[in-house]
């Protein structure tokens, strides 16, 4: 049944002469930070994630599988990753939809104001030409725009980058390049979060 499918589904994109292969992506949180401390920062920190930004429609740079697209959304995936990252870094971290100003962090008890903002998502597919089969070159590269406000004003500002690459085989009908683009948008945001959750907990201004 499932050759049956993916049959139909290739003859559709085919008779439409192009289809969107969504790349699926989940939570990839950064685990093994290199920390200057041993312990978590303490007192309770608020944490605003903005993920607007990243989203975007990735397409081949060549004329092989031209006609296909891949859309690529890391809102959810991103917000979640941030959260089980910085979970190891903060020893009391409540997520917040908007940040809040420096004059309300008194009274809701909180240290400090995090917020992350996705500024930028850029990404690349070839089409790598083989005897047999076609193989799938990606990248993914992502910035994120970091800022921490105490009670007194701005702790730290900070652009963080994150990149990775991530190979797969074509596939029937071009579909592999969403597989291929998913894998390297993970491994772009673990390599942008272990920067962020670095640079958060070898801050000494905010211990």
């Amino acid at each position: 049944m499932r050759s049956i499918s993916i049959a139909a589904t290739a003859a559709a994109c085919l008779a439409l002469a192009a289809c969107a292969y969504k790349a699926e992506t989940i939570s990839t949180p950064a685990y093994n930070v290199p920390l200057s401390y041993t312990a978590k920062i303490g007192g309770k920190w608020l944490l605003a994630v903005d993920t607007d930004r990243f989203s975007t429609v990735v397409r081949s740079s060549g004329m092989q599988c031209a006609a296909h697209n891949y859309p690529l959304d890391l809102k959810g995936s991103f917000e979640t990753s941030v959260r089980q990252t910085l979970e190891n870094v903060f020893q009391d971290l409540e997520v917040v939809e908007k940040p809040v100003p420096a004059d309300q962090l008194a009274a809701r008890g909180a240290r400090g104001m995090i917020s992350i903002r996705g500024e930028d998502i850029r990404g690349r597919l070839d089409v790598i030409p083989g005897f047999f089969t076609s193989a799938m070159r990606t990248r993914v590269e992502l910035a994120t725009a970091v800022t921490v406000d105490g009670r007194r004003g701005r702790l730290l500002g900070v652009t963080v980058d994150g990149d990775a690459e991530a190979d797969g085989e074509a596939g029937f009908a071009c579909e592999g390049g969403s597989r291929a683009l998913a894998e390297a948008a993970g491994q772009a945001m673990r390599d942008n979060l272990r920067a962020v959750a670095e640079a958060l907990g070898n801050a000494s201004q905010l211990r």
